[in-house]
C-alpha cells in the first residue's frame, strides 16, 4: 500500500511541477490525481490500522499522518493558497518517503534478525 500511495504523490509533484513550469494542460491531472491521493493515503491508512500488529506502531502512525497531511494538502490547494501548498508538498513527500522505507524494512513480530 505504501508504494501505492508515494507513487500516487510523486505523480503530485510532477504534474505540479509540470504545470508550474508553464505547461498549463497538466493542471487538470494534477486536480484529479489529489483525488486519487486523498483516497489512496485515507485507505492506505485504514490498512495500516486495522493491520496495526503486524505493521507495528512506527508504521501506523506514519500511514495516519501521511493521511491527515495528504488531506490537508488537498485542503490548501482548493483554498489557492499556493506557497503553503507546495512547502507542504515537501512534508508530504517526506512522509510518505520515510512510510515506504519503514514499511519495507519491517521486521513482522515473530521474525528473527539474519544478523
Amino acid at each position: 500500500m505504501a508504494t501505492v500511495v508515494i507513487s500516487c504523490i510523486i505523480a503530485q509533484a510532477g504534474w505540479a511541477a509540470a504545470f508550474l513550469g508553464g505547461s498549463e494542460d497538466y493542471f487538470p491531472y494534477h486536480r484529479v490525481g489529489a483525488v486519487v491521493a486523498v483516497a489512496a493515503s485515507v485507505l492506505g491508512a485504514v490498512v495500516y490500522v486495522v493491520l496495526r500488529r503486524s505493521a507495528g506502531p512506527v508504521n501506523v502512525a506514519l500511514a495516519v499522518a501521511l493521511a491527515v497531511g495528504v488531506v490537508a494538502q488537498y485542503a490548501l490547494g482548493e483554498a489557492g493558497l499556493a506557497s503553503v501548498h507546495i512547502f507542504w508538498g515537501v512534508w508530504v513527500v517526506m512522509i510518505a518517503t520515510a512510510l515506504t522505507s519503514w514499511t519495507y524494512r519491517h521486521q513482522m513480530p515473530g521474525e528473527m534478525s539474519a544478523a
